[in-house]
């Protein structure tokens, strides 16, 4: 037996070590040997590139599989569309990601990293000084610009989900993770806005409210450029109709301290009467 166990990494190294040799001949052919998957690198990588040639390398691939998903699709994204985007072999793309469900993911982390810095910069440390409406307006308006201007953002996070350790979980991972962050964040926002708001409640409002603004920003992703704005109107109608009366109630006066006003009004009546005579 550990015969047996010894003969088949050699094996291996030698076919993987043809299969770099190969990969300039067969350039600009269909078919290509991925290399060995480095085992320093656990997540979406095959190998991690460590200067800025092979870092502009992977952002090109990156940049070509979101092209191919903004124009085609999804299931259009194979590792040979991908590269052909790229004007690069497909080799190219096996150095860095060992198939095309690990360069969707690398692109999901990404658009992960970017959507957390537009979390960052939208919410106010101070949200006291700003009208419920243009909080709202300053929450939703980057989120919808980012949605403009990464269209296969919405179609790489509608991945279907893998195992557990499969490379095509990853965006559905990430897509829970950014929610459940933004809930934290609406949370947090809305407790320093009505902190006499009960914890419970507050979490059920920042849920509803990130839910609803998830799935109409979604529905203004496949809409036409005649529907976005009206879309992202009525999201901003919706949410500071829902959020006023939680956020601001208004105050109410007890009927006690109504009952002692009128009161003293009558009382004062009588006297102003009789300095009058």
């Amino acid at each position: 037996m550990p015969a047996k166990r010894a003969s088949r990494p050699a094996a291996r190294e030698t076919s993987q070590a043809a299969a770099p040799a190969a990969a300039p001949a067969a350039s600009g052919q269909a078919a290509a040997s991925p290399p060995p998957v480095d085992a320093e690198s656990p997540d979406a990588y095959r190998r991690r590139p460590r200067q800025s040639r092979g870092q502009a390398r992977v952002e090109l691939l990156l940049d070509a599989a979101a092209t191919v998903i903004a124009e085609q699709g999804l299931h259009a994204a194979t590792a040979e569309a991908i590269a052909l985007k790229a004007r690069t072999a497909k080799g190219s793309l096996y150095q860095f990601f060992p198939n095309r469900d690990a360069v969707l993911a690398a692109l999901a982390l990404r658009y992960a990293d970017e959507m957390r810095a537009i979390h960052q910069r939208a919410f106010p440390i101070d949200p006291h000084g700003l009208p419920l409406d243009r909080l709202i307006d300053r929450i939703v308006r980057p989120l919808a610009e980012f949605h403009d201007t990464h269209p296969a953002f919405r179609r790489v996070f509608a991945t279907v989900e893998g195992p557990g350790d499969d490379t095509r979980s990853a965006p559905t991972r990430l897509r829970a993770q950014l929610f459940d962050s933004f809930v934290d964040r609406l949370d947090v926002l809305f407790a320093a806005r009505n902190p006499k708001l009960a914890t419970r409640d507050r979490r059920r409002v920042a849920l509803v409210a990130a839910t609803l603004g998830q799935s109409l920003l979604a529905r203004r992703g496949r809409a036409v450029a005649a529907e976005k704005k009206p879309l992202l109107d009525d999201l901003r109608r919706i949410l500071l109709a829902y959020l006023l009366p939680v956020l601001e109630p208004p105050v109410v006066t007890t009927d006690a301290n109504t009952n002692a006003n009128a009161n003293a009004d009558t009382k004062a009546a009588p006297k102003a009467t009789a300095k009058k005579r």
